[in-house]
């Protein structure tokens, strides 16, 4: 890579909503996509950039790797950056430990790593005494079915390095555990890319409650801004969130104490710059800790938080990220609700999407995403790798905000053909 062709950021990962954010911020500066190449294969990311975005380049890397990051600086040594920027889970590691060799603000690559791992963030969470479901680590399906046996009740089985809850199943009888053990343990035929190897597996005691998530910028070990989301998810065995809600009537003392667990979990892991985002069920009062990432929020929840506290989120956490100054907001509540909803699609090939215009001109409507077109296949919602399409919208109350959202995603017509008569030509 020859000087003039340095760039002036790094991204780690893939998402097109990223480059527009990062113009509107930085100008024309020369973006460099450090991608895996199953991903930038399978979302043709060389072509999108030739086409679109000719000034910024496509580096394909198997960067979960051991010393992926180490490596890639040794085969660059003249790469001076002035950001690195995880996009997704999987960047997170391998983002905190390149900006460390480069010597600019970063996460950490031990903080990184325990934040992408619920089994080293779950001892991390003993040992200080933050709250969390009765766990065990599963080497056998074996283990699994001894733990649900001595705990009686509900289990939760899961992976403890992958996201979007993929993998992660509610059993309810030890006698099904083998079934869900061998889903668990499978692989993973549509997240695009490959699962961390070897994989290490959790079982734990279901906690039942309301969920939240805790969303917190930190500059130097330092909190600058808090966020507590609210969530709801699907019903049946996969728990995926469906709903978000940033609400302006959270009862203060739930969010004063979601916000100091998630204080005291963000310095024991030694955390440096970067956003953090802790996920909680709240049982009979007490949050529990569910998982934990060193990144932005997903899906629509960057947009929400930003529309119901007035703080343009990505500004400050890039800004953080570059080592620009980022003033402190402090704790202070949201000023109006915002709401993200997932439309519920059946399973199936798409064979038209409809009303996103309408959808998008509706009062109070944010952002509308279909992620999904014509001739897609639309699988059964068991993680986020599987939602079709996204709304979301703001209101003065929790329910203004929820009505635009609800008619909003009402507006879009996803219609599937199910894959059975597409394949007998029927």
């Amino acid at each position: 890579m020859s000087a003039d062709q340095q760039p002036d950021v790094i991204l780690v990962g893939y998402g097109r909503s990223w480059l527009p954010h990062v113009r509107r911020l930085w100008g024309d500066v020369r973006v460099l996509f450090v991608v895996e190449p199953t991903v930038a294969r399978a979302w043709r990311v060389r072509e999108y950039l030739a086409a679109d975005w000719p000034q910024h380049e496509l580096y394909e890397l198997d960067y979960r790797r051991p010393l992926a990051a180490d490596l890639f600086h040794l085969w660059h040594p003249d790469l001076r950056p002035g950001a690195v920027v995880p996009i997704d889970d999987t960047g997170v590691v391998f983002a905190a430990r390149l900006s460390e060799r480069l010597g600019i603000p970063g996460a950490g690559s031990s903080p990184a790593a325990i934040l992408a791992d619920k089994w080293r963030l779950r001892q991390l969470a003993d040992a200080v005494g933050v709250g969390a479901p009765q766990w065990r680590v599963a080497r056998s399906v074996a283990d699994a079915v001894a733990f649900a046996e001595q705990v009686g009740g509900e289990v939760v089985v899961k992976p403890s390095a992958r996201a979007g809850s993929s993998g992660v199943e509610i059993v309810a009888d030890p006698a099904d555990i083998p079934a869900a053990w061998d889903r668990l343990t499978r692989g993973l035929p549509d997240q695009g890319v490959g699962r961390p190897e070897p994989e290490t597996y959790l079982v734990e005691r279901r906690v039942v409650g309301a969920q939240y998530s805790t969303n917190t910028l930190v500059v130097d070990g330092e909190v600058r801004f808090e966020n507590v989301t609210g969530a709801q998810v699907s019903r049946g065995r996969h728990p995926v969130p469906l709903t978000h809600v940033v609400a302006p009537d959270l009862p203060p003392t739930l969010s004063a104490e979601l916000r100091d667990q998630s204080r005291q979990l963000i310095a024991a892991t030694g955390f440096r710059t970067g956003f953090v985002h802790i996920e909680w069920i709240v049982e009979n009062g007490t949050p529990q800790l569910i998982e934990g990432a060193g990144r932005l929020p997903g899906g629509l929840m960057v947009l929400l938080i930003g529309h119901a506290h007035l703080v343009d989120t990505m500004a400050e956490y890039l800004a953080a990220m570059a080592g620009q100054p980022v003033a402190p907001v402090g704790p202070r509540p949201p000023v109006r609700a915002a709401v993200g909803m997932t439309k519920d699609v059946p399973p199936g090939q798409v064979t038209a999407v409809t009303g996103v215009e309408a959808a998008r001109s509706r009062p109070g409507v944010l952002e509308v995403a279909v992620l999904v077109a014509e001739g897609d296949q639309v699988h059964e919602l068991v993680s986020l790798s599987h939602v079709a399409a996204r709304v979301a919208a703001v209101g003065e109350t929790v329910e203004q905000a929820s009505r635009a959202a609800g008619e909003a995603l009402a507006a879009v017509e996803i219609t599937t053909r199910p894959v059975e008569e597409v394949e007998a030509g029927t």
